[in-house]
């Protein structure tokens, strides 16, 4: 879940359809308070540790599209403080602010209102606590993510800051085949392998109700094993549940991700 490189998935090739069609809609829910929960779990030292970020959401309908409010209400890590130094100094200046993303009729956020005053505030946010923090890993970690942080464009900082949400529309008004032959998928798995790595492998429904289909994506490349499981909603088009285990080598990591109504 780290926001200083993109997620897995950035790149999706379909083969030509060989079997059934389901449409996926993009219509999300408008005025509802949803939660969107991210926990991963991964080795930091050789022991497991924890990191979590939750979200609280809302869609409003604007022209032809949608207004997605966006505020990141909690982090929190059972890493150890120099494991956990880069995730907290990239996470902890985004916290309690809010963003208002612009996302088209098709799913795709195309930008970020008052996007230069957000990046102040998260740029002053950030040196205050790269000030407030005494030399040794912590500091280190913050004075690098400000470093990234200051050299970033524009279109790089909107990216940065939509990243997280993007897995939400991967499926939005598409088509997803039916039946267990599914269709090929090459992509490129990025965080947190610090490089980029092509996979290839078959994106595939597991289970199709009227609410909600099911999708399994598994994918290798050279030295990785990447398994994805959605669950993708046939009214929304969001995938409301999304379950990530990345390996690398002897490494592996988890992750969790839930999008569900603020009462739930």
């Amino acid at each position: 879940m780290r926001l200083l490189a993109a997620l897995a998935l950035t790149i999706t090739v379909a083969s030509p359809a060989a079997a059934e069609t389901i449409a996926i809609p993009f219509a999300p829910p408008i005025d509802r308070a949803l939660t969107y929960s991210i926990v991963q779990h991964r080795p930091i030292g050789g022991k497991p540790s924890s990191f979590s970020a939750t979200r609280e959401l809302r869609f409003e309908r604007s022209g032809t599209g949608y207004l997605l409010h966006c505020t990141l209400t909690s982090i929190d890590s059972d890493a150890p403080d120099e494991g956990a130094a880069a995730f907290r100094a990239a996470m902890t200046p985004l916290t309690g602010i809010a963003m208002t993303f612009r996302v088209d009729a098709s799913g795709k956020i195309t930008g970020l209102d008052d996007l230069d005053s957000i990046w102040q505030s998260v740029a002053r946010g950030q040196k205050a606590m790269q000030d407030g923090l005494k030399d040794g890993p912590r500091k280190r970690a913050a004075t690098a993510v400000g470093a990234l942080f200051a050299s970033l464009s524009p279109e790089a900082r909107l990216a940065l800051l939509a990243g997280e949400l993007q897995p939400l529309f991967l499926f939005a008004g598409s088509q997803v085949e039916a039946g267990p032959a599914g269709r090929g998928v090459k992509t490129v798995a990025g965080s947190p392998l610090g490089r980029p790595v092509a996979v290839e492998g078959v994106l595939r429904m597991t289970g199709q109700g009227d609410r909600a289909v099911d999708l399994q994506e598994d994918l290798t490349g050279t030295g990785i094993a990447l398994s994805m499981k959605y669950h993708v909603s046939r009214i929304t088009g969001l995938v409301d549940g999304q379950d990530r285990a990345l390996a690398v080598g002897s490494q592996s990591l988890t992750e969790n991700r839930k999008l569900s109504s603020a009462a739930n």
